[in-house]
């Protein structure tokens, strides 16, 4: 499968996490996207071009390794519009503090993209964790 291209700045950093593997008896998935370097520009850590044939429940659990100073921004994105975004303040209290695992409900057949963004010119290793569920028919 082709490495989809994610949307622009992001397109210029490799995305090696663009499918949703499946657990043995199909009812299930993960993600990971592994560590991934990201500044002040954004960052793709996955992009998945088409969650499938199914709906699915999508948990999303974010790696931040900042410990103090800096504000990174996760961005979820679903057919190329923000569903979702939080800032992880590791610094100071006006923000969440803390990674949270986040659940989503994504429709067959979209695209999911998950970019970070740092509020400064420096690196900072981010990424996510996945997991999900497809949806039954009635």
């Amino acid at each position: 499968m082709a490495i989809p291209v994610p949307t622009i700045p992001s397109a210029i950093n490799p995305v090696g996490s663009v499918r949703l593997t499946p657990t043995q008896n199909n009812r299930a998935f993960s993600i990971n996207s592994g560590l991934i370097a990201a500044d002040n520009t954004e960052t793709t850590v996955i992009s998945v071009a088409d969650v499938g044939k199914r709906d699915i429940l999508f948990c999303v659990n974010p790696i931040i390794t900042v410990e103090s100073g800096d504000n990174m921004t996760m961005k979820l994105k679903n057919n190329g519009s923000i569903i979702y975004q939080a800032s992880y303040d590791q610094g100071g209290d006006s923000a969440i503090s803390w990674p949270m695992t986040v659940h989503f409900i994504i429709p067959a057949n979209t695209s999911i993209e998950i970019t970070f963004t740092n509020q400064d010119a420096s690196s900072h290793n981010v990424g996510v964790s996945c997991y999900g569920y497809y949806m039954e028919a009635i």
